[in-house]
């Protein structure tokens, strides 16, 4: 199935951007983020291996499940890194920082890579959708 192998090939570039973040938050010290921040982005990561075990396994739900998780995953991302400090989840990478713009790049690279993923993926819900009603009822 086509939309499986661009599912796979948007899963394998999120888990590329991952690994640059992660390395990113190592590199700085995990010290230097709170610890709302190590804690939330340790929940992330499983559902990003949950997901991701899905697409690879190749489960019916798996385009489904990361167009709910990628999304959200951007949208936390950002809302963590980008804003100045606003609160325990807040680590943020241009205001009130020490960071470099290897950080910037870091963090930016996992976001795209989350609304990538999950814009396959909603399309890839979309199609089976399709084509479970071009199919007719099954008698």
């Amino acid at each position: 199935m086509h939309s499986l192998r661009t599912l796979k090939g948007a899963g394998a570039v999120f888990m590329a951007a991952w690994w640059i973040h992660s390395i990113d938050h190592m590199r700085r010290g995990v010290s230097a983020s709170p610890d709302g921040v190590i804690w939330s982005g340790t929940f992330v990561a499983m559902l990003a291996v949950i997901s991701l075990t899905l697409i690879f396994t190749e489960q019916k739900s798996a385009a489904l499940f990361a167009a709910i998780v990628f999304p959200l995953v951007g949208v936390g991302v950002l809302l963590s890194h980008l804003p100045p400090d606003w609160g325990p989840l807040s680590d943020p990478i241009i205001f009130d920082s020490n960071t470099d713009g290897w950080s910037i790049v870091a963090v930016m690279t996992e976001v795209l890579a989350a609304f990538w993923l999950g814009y396959v993926a909603a399309k890839a819900v979309r199609s089976e959708q399709l084509s479970s009603v071009s199919a007719g009822p099954v008698s």
